[in-house]
């Protein structure tokens, strides 16, 4: 993407980062304010007057925009599960901004931890997405969208990078007793780190399975992701730890202190398979991490969580970042 200015001004390389890190914070909050307002505004539009006997009719906003509103789905209690599953509407902008920030035992750090040399943006960042989605029913729907990556946001913005755009399906079902949350992805790649490696699109299954052991308020529930990438090229030495697919499995234990709010632990168990091997089933291990946290829905639409990430050989505030993940809908 090119941008000109006029001859004769001088634009510092900031400068571009630093107002597309306010412009992301800024939709943030507007997205907040409006997903919050439209929970309990309504519009109604008065219509010319229709003589018969008394009767006066008047047609409302809703009415209008035929923005069919679903009940919502019994099945799914969870509050994470809730918001992940978007707007009850017909059609709806779903937002996420997540902060990935430095270790907190050296918070002037640009750089977050990466023990395993992964290839990938491991900068501290600020990203944020939009989709437009479509709600096919109460359980299932259909987005697109895409967003921006910021590195370094609040120390001089390095670069932006366009997030890579996506399409995705998902539906909510329940087994027994398990709440269970499926999404099908395929995205286009975009981001300079693995575009340099050859990598132009990927294909992506994710599973949530949530289970509460009766009215203790604890659940225990497992996260599950395949991410499949696509190449245009074969490998070459310098592409280093490029890999064909990643796999995934995040358990975790969480207790509610109410619908709202919910503390948690969890760890990540993650396995790749590197191109350098002709093999497409070896699999090798990454670095064993774990994740305390916090939950607060402050509507079924809107979710915040913060969290500390850590890796359990390496248990130093070195090596332990503060993070949050944010999603919200409006309409």
């Amino acid at each position: 993407m090119t941008f000109l200015f006029p001859l004769g001004q001088v634009q510092p390389a900031e400068t571009l980062g630093d107002l597309m890190t306010k412009g992301l914070l800024f939709a943030a909050v507007l997205g907040l304010s409006l997903a919050a307002n439209a929970q309990t505004s309504s519009t109604t539009l008065s219509t010319p007057s229709v003589e018969s006997g008394t009767q006066k009719t008047t047609t409302s906003v809703g009415d209008v925009l035929k923005n069919k509103k679903f009940e919502d789905d019994k099945d799914i209690t969870d509050s994470k599960l809730k918001a992940e599953s978007g707007s009850l509407s017909r059609y709806s902008l779903k937002f996420s901004l997540s902060y990935f920030g430095p270790p907190i035992g050296d918070l002037d750090s640009k750089l977050q931890p990466n023990p395993d040399g992964s290839i990938g943006v491991n900068q501290v960042s600020l990203s944020g997405s939009i989709s437009g989605r479509y709600r096919l029913d109460s359980k299932a729907a259909i987005s697109a969208g895409t967003g921006i990556n910021v590195l370094t946001p609040f120390q001089g913005a390095e670069r932006t990078d366009v997030k890579t755009p996506f399409i995705s399906y998902d539906r909510n079902a329940r087994l027994g007793d398990v709440q269970v949350r499926n999404s099908y992805g395929a995205s286009l790649t975009t981001v300079p780190n693995f575009r340099e490696v050859g990598q132009y699109s990927s294909l992506s299954y994710d599973n949530s399975l949530v289970y509460n052991i009766g009215s203790s308020g604890v659940a225990v529930g497992l996260d599950t992701g395949l991410s499949v990438f696509l190449y245009e090229r074969g490998y070459e030495p310098k592409d280093g730890k490029a890999s064909r697919y990643h796999l995934g499995f995040y358990p975790q234990v969480k207790y509610n202190f109410s619908d709202k709010l919910n503390v948690y632990t969890s760890v990540a168990m993650n396995f790749w398979n590197p191109r350098y091997r002709d093999g497409e089933m070896d699999l090798l291990n990454k670095t064993l991490s774990g994740r305390v946290g916090m939950g607060y829905a402050f509507s079924r639409d809107i979710y915040f969580a913060p969290y500390l990430n850590y890796y359990p050989k390496d248990a130093r505030t070195e090596s332990t970042t503060l993070s949050f993940s944010t999603i919200f809908s409006i309409l």
